[in-house]
């Protein structure tokens, strides 16, 4: 799958406006990114990717780029 295809799908599950899941941007600015979000992303990962994430790894995350590090090897750039 392709990242910006992975990126959409987020964004899509969550309503919110294309983009706002920007590879650079920082998690604290994105409004949105709550505990239902890190939920959606968890599911989202496992449904789409096959990857289980534990909350633990995602908390350490600081971009969106983390986020999609959690996955190595399963999204295309």
């Amino acid at each position: 799958m392709k990242r910006a295809d992975f990126l959409a799908t987020l964004e899509e599950a969550l309503a919110v406006n294309k983009g706002t899941f920007a590879i650079d941007k920082k998690l604290k600015d994105i409004r949105q990114w709550d505990s239902m979000a890190i939920v959606e992303f968890q599911a989202l990962m496992d449904e789409k990717l096959g990857v289980q994430v534990q909350p633990q790894a995602i908390a350490a995350c600081i971009t969106v780029a983390d986020l999609l590090a959690l996955a190595p090897g399963k999204l295309e750039a």
